[in-house]
């Protein structure tokens, strides 16, 4: 029964995968017929899913974004999600510390919802982790360096200093 049961699914899976995806079901065969199926997507898609801002395709187009919001902004912070909803606890420290130090407006960045930029600010600051904070255009450093400057009071100097 349960046999009769397994052979009728995939029976039923094999015939599906032929109306829905004419590659995938030349791929099934009697062993892999309950395996999932995999998917296949166009390099064509419809103008409403397409990016509205043209991304960045290499670091060199990215470079003079980055180095642009940097220089504009007195505090950018690359981070993991946002200041009020951080995705991992290293962000959400130095988020708590620019709260602790009274800075509340400044710009952030979620690199997880912009991968390329989540690569290319690893190679703008040539430092290896996220979050980064930058001061009046300054690479101030990660997490561990952002809790060492609180601790000393180096930190809240940077931020008092006018912009060069």
């Amino acid at each position: 029964s349960r046999s009769r049961f397994l052979s009728l699914s995939a029976m039923l899976m094999r015939n599906v995968l032929r109306r829905v995806a004419p590659r995938v079901s030349a791929q099934v065969s009697r062993a892999s017929a309950c395996a999932p199926a995999r998917r296949w997507f166009s390099d064509e898609s419809h103008p409403d899913f397409q990016p509205k801002v043209p991304i960045p395709t290499s670091f060199e187009d990215l470079r003079p974004k980055l180095q642009a919001l940097v220089d504009n902004n007195k505090v950018v912070l690359f981070m993991k999600g946002r200041p009020d909803a951080p995705q991992c606890g290293f962000s959400k420290t130095v988020a708590g510390i620019l709260a602790e130090q009274g800075v509340e407006d400044y710009t952030f960045v979620d690199v997880l919802k912009h991968p390329e930029v989540r690569d290319g600010v690893k190679i703008f600051s040539d430092w290896p982790t996220v979050p980064q904070l930058y001061v009046n255009g300054e690479f101030v450093g990660g997490c561990d360096i952002v809790i060492e400057m609180n601790g000393d009071g180096s930190l809240a100097e940077a931020l008092k200093a006018e912009k060069k």
